[in-house]
């Protein structure tokens, strides 16, 4: 009876105009544009089986079905776990993921089992399955457990449960997903459906064993987009994403011999099925199980399998021995009526499984075709037909706005097109073709069309052969639209889309339910000062009088406007304003103390919840916001909130994702013309308070762009990544250094006077100058490491210490002008004397590095500027408060020089013997360093490790150059002990004014610990001997950084004996070679074969690790097993994706005889 059935004649694509349910429409357009019916069962048993299979297999398949539990190495985090990445791959190659769970239980067990557990299967597979023996209801409570995700999809809330360091993103048990489902329902009796609190604060699902929560939207790109390289940008092409729909799969019959699925139970799965067809997308099954008229269940039948190439295809096959039958792709399609075979070992077990799947997939199309053209006329011209039309919006904007994705006014010329000064290429031409109108072709009872409307619908094609196009923009196109107008209907509403109106109260209540979740105005008013006491100063991106501006802006916007108008009803600036404002709030609450805070822990949801959880949450309703908003109309707060976004990703460690989102900032503030001053924006009126007005609004437009720039560069130079922006064309215009004015309208943008105090600009500006000489740095690197000419580093080194001395007196680290230290408006200079040579320092380390190999004068240099670095860096670690200790700049200018002062000692012991001492001091410090930062600083808790495999080998090559009599022997470990003292000393060695380096450096550090050391998560005190010291404590203020308390040490850069220096430089010159270890490399051993050094880049990217047998991070006190000599130095060892000309690889193989 199924092959009598009307839907064997219909095509797929004509099928997915008429079916219920969102996914199916879909998946039938996605097998219509692929030319696939073929569901690939990945019966595999590792994660990465699983994704390199769907990587290979995922061109050729619509679907693919896996058993998340017969995993092993199954990835659970929701953000970059294995179905996160399996959600991308499904996004790149264009399938659906299916995983075949076969729920069977009680209705709440199953709901559980669905939304929450370990793996939450609804966040990432498409479809799932079930079996109905245990009765219908198991349909309905999937049904509504679906339903209940979806209402929630806008702004979900997830719960991850901390165990020890692991932490599991999930639910922990089915008690706490049971209880996430009461609270639900008792907020929906409680409030109306309304979750929200009676201080105006949004409520939470939250369990009773629950650490921390987050909210996360469902469409955030953090799910599907950032598992993989370039997921933000890949999209298989001809089709949109998949909707956020779920659908379900009844198991009605199965393939197995002995199968005790009787008939009675088939129609119950048919009758389950009509009964909630929004849900129910179709069967697993062995024939069509579709009788009525309006029945239009996709079936997905297994078992399938072909006889080895060569023999006949419709030949008999056997099972497998354990029950499976199988039958060919033309038995199950062309006679069963399935619509999709799933096939399993057939594929994975081929040699070739991409050639294998691919031949599956001919055969299973070549079947679908036959189908067609036996049982009607309908498939004559589908093995001719031309690919899928693609649904689009009727394109009414002219040209230029509809490239730039602006809302054009359609005048001519529009608004901004005359804003820009493109009045001349402002036209209106015909562009992408009307969406298919939908609601004529269907019913709402499931009735076939009319033949009238088949008629209508034909007009179309029939006209285009007369040279006429099918756009809406058309004359064409508007005639219709007037004939089948309402008379009352006012022409101004033919033009506009027919389903914009559902997706504007879509949107509108996304929208509410996103700023639902900003806290009460005085909470925002102290964060907000919060942020621009300590934060803004660093980068200035904010201008605290604007800001304000469009906080009290937001403050007074009428309520009816979000209720009736939503975003649309705001203008562009003030629609991402929540956004930008949820960044703020987010980064100052990271720079609130850890314990107690009488005034804003009762923004807290959840027991045991710490400020930054909440701050995460606030960080990602930012990003539900934007991407809500999409990429139309952006303005330059979207820019602003995306630029605070990156540096909120880089403050908590999550640098991969920080790099990915200033490359977006970046590529949105293109989009709005930041780029270029041609595209600045015009004044509104002539009056002279609007002229001024725009000019600071210029001002605001070009610091943001130099803040962008500057990121770009110094970020793809620390990690060794490419930059997104060209500036050698067009460089940046830089702003005017000027005065913060007190009112913009009435005052010019001049330029700052000598006598007027400095500004954050000024700090901006000369950080800029700064990091942008690393163009030259980027462009010598590709050059490598032996260029033709040396003399153009020298050049830029020159020119970076010509910029050193040209500091300005106020942000000088020796004799500093302090005369506007006192001003309120500049407490922030003191902490950028702190900063802002490290970033001086880290330009020389990265001019030399790639040349440390090959070239002597290079390996002393990146020394020196190593060493100059690792000072600075305890001057402003002592200058932070606990905190603080996520300062992503306090991590990777420390691990950069010690990686890269350490690597040279290792590989060259015999040079540089004088600077042993401090080497070495300065590695002791580093690492006591880490250890403080590390319960809060996740970079430093993974350096540890790598750290103590340096240790190691730096000790050897300290031993080895020793007993050759070579130079002082390494200091030993830093020694540690506990102290109930609640004050921690941090020492540092300082020369005494006027007498250099000591006549005698000591080249041993004390066992025994110094007086007041303790273990309480700071740093341990140790002194070398024979040393001048001084001593701040962490309890007390910030220690000053100028030179008038103290001096740097002698190898501080540049050196205080240059003379002495460029003696000991001349004979490193003239009398050494690459190639200083000689006792395990070969002679002739290529040095330039090795790639530079990207510390930073390597941990975050590579998962660079130190690996001692799997054992835990090491510990770093005097008694510790792992830092003795008798314990084997060859256990500690780096390990990860590094390639096998790095230094990682080199170093693995030292081996000092």
């Amino acid at each position: 009876m199924s092959n009598r059935h009307p839907i064997l004649t219909t095509p797929y694509a004509d099928r997915a105009t008429a079916v219920e349910h969102p996914l199916s429409d879909y998946l039938l357009r996605l097998m219509d544009l692929k030319a696939s019916n073929l569901c690939l069962s990945a019966d595999v048993q590792t994660a990465r089986d699983l994704l390199h299979l769907a990587d290979e297999v995922g061109p050729s398949i619509v679907v693919l079905k896996t058993h998340y539990d017969l995993i092993a190495g199954w990835d659970y985090n929701p953000q970059t776990g294995t179905g996160a990445r399996l959600a991308s791959l499904a996004r790149k190659h264009g399938f659906l993921i299916f995983e075949d769970r076969k729920f069977c239980d009680i209705g709440k067990t199953v709901q559980m089992q669905y939304v929450a557990g370990t793996a939450r299967i609804i966040d990432w597979a498409h479809i799932t399955n079930v079996n109905i023996d245990a009765g219908k209801e198991v349909v309905s409570a999937l049904a509504e457990a679906a339903a209940k995700w979806r209402e929630r999809v806008n702004c979900e809330v997830k719960t991850s449960v901390t165990v020890g360091t692991p932490v599991s993103d999930t639910f922990d048990d089915a008690e706490q997903a049971e209880a996430t489902f009461d609270k639900l329902d008792h907020m929906e009796d409680t409030h109306g459906g309304n979750s929200q609190d009676i201080d105006g604060r949004k409520g939470s699902i939250v369990s009773v064993t629950t650490v921390t929560q987050s909210f996360e939207p469902v469409y955030s790109p953090r799910l599907t987009k950032s598992a993989v390289d370039g997921g933000d940008d890949i999209l298989y092409p001809g089709i949109e994403e998949a909707p956020a729909d779920r659908g379900l799969l009844i198991l009605a019959q199965m393939s197995t011999k002995g199968c005790l699925m009787t008939k009675e139970y088939t129609q119950a799965c048919v009758e389950a099925a009509r009964e909630h067809k929004s849900f129910v997308m179709g069967f697993v099954a062995q024939e069509s199980l579709n009788t009525r008229p309006d029945d239009d269940f996709i079936h997905m039948t297994p078992g399938c399998k072909l006889p080895p190439r060569g023999e006949e295809e419709n030949g008999q096959l056997e099972g497998d021995g354990l029950g499976q039958q199988y039958n060919t792709p033309a038995k199950l399609i062309g006679i069963g009526g399935t619509d999709i075979v799933i096939v399993g070992r057939g594929i994975i077990s081929a040699g070739d499984p991409q050639s294998e799947a691919e031949r599956y997939r001919r055969k299973a199309w070549k079947a679908y075709l036959a189908r067609l053209q036996t049982h009607g006329d309908a498939a004559e011209d589908a093995p001719t037909r031309g690919p899928p039309r693609k649904r689009r919006r009727i394109v009414i904007s002219c040209t230029e706005c509809h490239r730039r994705k602006q809302k054009c006014d359609r005048k001519l010329p529009c608004r901004n097109c005359t804003s820009r000064n493109k009045q001349d290429v402002c036209k209106y031409d015909t562009g992408a073709p009307t969406m298919k109108d939908q609601q004529g072709s269907r019913s709402s009872d499931g009735d076939t069309a009319s033949p009238d409307r088949t008629q209508v619908d034909s007009l179309p094609t029939k006209v285009a052969n007369f040279g006429y196009s099918q756009t809406g923009a058309s004359t064409l196109g508007f005639l219709r639209k007037i004939e089948g107008a309402n008379p009352s209907e006012p022409l101004s509403k033919l033009a506009q889309d027919t389903g914009q109106h559902g997706d504007h109260l879509n949107m509108r209540e996304r929208y509410k339910s996103l700023i639902r979740q900003l806290p009460a105005r005085m909470y925002i008013d102290r964060l907000v000062d919060l942020y621009f006491l300590h934060v803004n100063w660093n980068y200035y991106s904010l201008d605290r009088d604007v800001f304000n501006r469009q906080l009290a802006e937001w403050h007074n916007l009428p309520f009816s406007v979000l209720t009736n108008g939503g975003p649309q009803a705001l203008p562009a600036n003030l629609r991402a304003f929540p956004a930008l404002l949820f960044q703020v709030l987010a980064t100052a609450l990271l720079v609130l103390p850890s314990g107690p805070d009488s005034t804003f822990d009762s923004l807290k949801y959840a027991g045991n919840m710490t400020f930054e959880d909440l701050a995460v949450d606030y960080s990602e309703s930012g990003v539900a916001i934007l991407s809500l908003l999409g990429k139309r109309q952006m303005s330059v707060t979207t820019v602003f909130a995306g630029f605070l976004r990156a540096a909120f990703l880089k403050y908590v460690a999550l640098v991969t994702e920080a790099w990915h989102a200033i490359g977006t900032a970046i590529r949105d503030a293109q989009e709005i013309g930041l780029h270029r001053d041609s595209l600045d924006p015009k004044p509104a009126s002539d009056d002279a308070e609007a002229v001024l007005e725009n000019q600071w609004e210029i001002q605001r437009r070009r610091k943001l762009w130099m803040t962008l720039v500057g990121w770009d560069i110094h970020t793809g130079v620390v990690l060794g990544r490419p930059t997104s922006i060209d500036i050698s064309s067009t460089p940046p215009t830089l702003p005017v250094d000027a005065p913060i004015p007190k009112d913009r309208s009435k005052t010019p943008v001049l330029p700052r006077g000598e006598d007027d105090p400095p500004t954050p600009l000024t700090r901006a500006l000369w950080a800029f100058q700064i990091m942008i000489e690393l163009r030259e740095v980027l462009e010598l690197e590709k050059e490598g490491p032996c260029p033709k000419d040396f003399s153009r580093v020298d050049r830029v080194h020159q020119r970076l210490l010509e910029i050193e001395a040209q500091t300005p007196p106020y942000f000088r680290v020796e004799n500093p002008d302090k005369r506007f230290d006192s001003l309120p408006d500049c407490y922030w200079i003191p902490f950028v004397r702190a900063t802002l040579p490290q970033l001086l320092y880290f330009n020389l380390m990265a001019l030399h590095r790639p040349y440390i190999f090959t070239r002597p004068k290079s390996r002393t240099e990146a020394l020196k500027a190593s060493l100059a670095m690792l000072d600075a860096q305890q001057i402003h670690f002592q200058s932070l408060k606990p905190e603080q200790y996520k300062t992503f700049s306090l991590f990777f200018g420390t691990f950069d020089a010690i990686v890269l002062m350490a690597s040279i000692y290792i590989l060259f012991p015999k040079e540089h013997r004088e600077l042993v001492q401090s080497a070495t001091q300065h590695f002791h410090w580093a690492v006591e360093r880490f250890e403080a930062m590390s319960e809060r600083n996740a970079l430093a808790r993974a350096a540890l490790g790598v750290l103590q495999a340096i240790y190691i080998r730096l000790r050897r090559s300290f031993n080895m150059a020793q007993k050759a009599g070579k130079g002082p022997a390494p200091a030993p470990a830093p020694s540690t002990s506990t102290s109930t003292s609640t004050t921690t000393t941090t020492t540092m060695a300082v020369d005494t004014p006027g007498t250099g380096a000591p006549d005698n450096p000591s080249p041993h550090l004390s066992d025994a610990p110094t007086s007041g050391s303790v273990r309480s998560g700071s740093a341990a005190v140790f002194t070398p001997a024979g040393s001048d010291m001084y001593s701040a404590s962490s309890t007390s203020a910030p220690p000053s950084v100028d030179a008038s308390h103290h001096h740097h040490p002698h190898h501080h850069y540049p050196a205080h004996h240059p003379h002495q220096q460029q003696q000991q430089q001349q004979q490193h010159d003239n009398q050494q070679q690459p190639g200083g270890f000689d006792w395990s490399v070969p002679s002739d051993f290529d040095w330039s074969t090795i790639q530079p050094i990207f510390a930073t880049g390597d941990l975050v990217y590579n998962d660079l690790v130190g690996v001692r047998d799997s054992s835990a991070a090491p510990s770093w006190a005097a008694d510790t097993p792992s830092l003795r000599d008798e314990i084997t130095p060859h256990l500690w060892q780096f390990d990860g994706d590094f390639s096998n000309d790095s230094v990682w690889n080199l170093l693995n193989q030292y081996n000092p005889l």
